[in-house]
């Protein structure tokens, strides 16, 4: 009988809170996540008011408010509308005015949306950055696979940041498919290093203007490539400390391997990037509604927003068991 050894030495976990997780996970469903009584009272002071000429009728809030449901709840523009306007007929408050489709997606546009301020307030943050493809418009995965594909797809590039603690996405940014992560993840983490503790990315990241850019206060658990070399200081010249760190990282792994050098720098903790690229797709689906990049840009960061607050519902407390 042949033994899978990869299924056979993955480990298994056990969740503690299972009883708790489970009730949190019913409580996404909640349309108090998005509707709240602070947004209804200032939705009622506006449907009560007299509408100007050129004035404009909907606060951000409300407009939010809106996108959000549609989001979480994966509807078109014009069936988000009905499903508003059914809700409130519900709840007894049918003069409440909702916003038009088109005027949904006319202030998706500027709308001024963010992910959470917790990397401007928090403190020794331990972080990471990771991509993924998100698909615009095109053929489907099956249709390529079996006949090829007929025409270009199109997909963008989303760049998650998220505390390696808490799981949370500090912010996030959509870019064209031929940015470089590097890049992208400097222009993220810019301004905020005095935040951050450790940075932990995959080797998408081992780049000298990125490592540069972390500065001498965050500790960079990026593993070099397999031929890289260590780096000698040239004549009058004294290395600078992100080239210091990566010669001692590819000396340690020259030594002691890349597995050690992993466990030793606690480099796995990266794996919770891609979970939480996995909650996105799973939540979300792995397609963009909008067609528009502006409009696309603030699609992402509401959805962002969403898993946030799943996230502050609460979590599974899981130990390991084999």
């Amino acid at each position: 009988m042949k033994i899978d050894t990869k299924t056979a030495s993955r480990a298994k976990y056990k969740v503690r809170n299972w009883k708790e997780y489970n009730a949190n996970l019913c409580k996404r469903g909640s349309l108090e996540l998005y509707i709240a009584p602070e947004v209804l009272k200032e939705w009622s002071e506006i449907s009560k008011k007299k509408k100007e000429v050129g004035e404009r009728t909907y606060s951000d809030n409300i407009i939010q408010c809106c996108l959000l449901v549609k989001l979480s709840y994966r509807l078109c523009l014009r069936q988000s509308i009905g499903f508003l306007n059914s809700l409130f007929v519900l709840l007894g408050k049918s003069k409440l005015l909702i916003p038009d489709y088109t005027t949904l997606c006319r202030r998706q546009k500027t709308l001024p949306a963010e992910v959470g301020q917790r990397l401007k307030s928090g403190d020794n943050l331990v972080v990471g950055i990771d991509s993924t493809g998100l698909k615009v418009y095109g053929e489907g995965e099956w249709k390529v696979r079996k006949y090829g594909w007929g025409k270009h797809r199109t997909w963008r590039k989303l760049h998650i940041f998220i505390d390696l603690k808490t799981q949370e996405i500090l912010s996030a940014e959509l870019t064209e498919n031929n940015e470089d992560d590097a890049s992208v993840g400097g222009r993220m983490i810019e301004g905020h290093t005095h935040k951050i503790n450790s940075f932990h990315g995959d080797g998408a990241y081992d780049d000298s203007a990125f490592r540069g850019s972390l500065g001498e206060s965050i500790f960079p658990a990026i593993p070099p490539p397999k031929n890289a070399v260590i780096r000698k200081e040239k004549k009058g010249k004294t290395l600078l400390t992100h080239i210091v760190r990566r010669n001692e990282a590819v000396e340690y792994i020259q030594k002691h391997g890349l597995k050690q050098w992993k466990i030793e720098h606690g480099y796995h903790k990266r794996s919770l990037n891609e979970t939480v690229m996995f909650r996105f797709k799973k939540i979300f689906g792995g397609e963009l509604g909008a067609r528009t990049m502006e409009n696309q840009k603030t699609e992402i960061l509401l959805k962002c927003l969403i898993l946030n607050k799943f996230t502050g519902i609460g979590m599974p407390n899981s130990y390991k068991v084999a």
